[in-house]
């Protein structure tokens, strides 16, 4: 996914969500070998679209795509 091109906004939706769901608010979260962001500094660079906010939304995806083909599964039963 190019910075040129805009999100669908079910998917910010989504990861907007799982953001604010799953992420304490103490919590630091390192995306793409950059700093270290907090959950609001990640939900602003995923409203803007940004470099680090679509990063962050392929890792989201990513995961949702193991979560749904049962390759997370697998992975924590070896």
């Amino acid at each position: 996914m190019t910075c040129d091109k805009k999100l669908d906004r079910e998917l910010k939706e989504l990861v907007l969500w799982r953001l604010e769901a799953s992420v304490p608010e103490h919590f630091k979260l390192s995306v793409g070998g950059e700093e270290a962001f907090s959950k609001e500094e990640l939900k602003m660079h995923v409203e803007q679209e940004d470099p680090i906010g679509l990063t962050f939304v392929n890792m989201q995806l990513d995961f949702i795509k193991a979560l749904t083909s049962g390759k997370f599964s697998k992975v924590l039963a070896e």
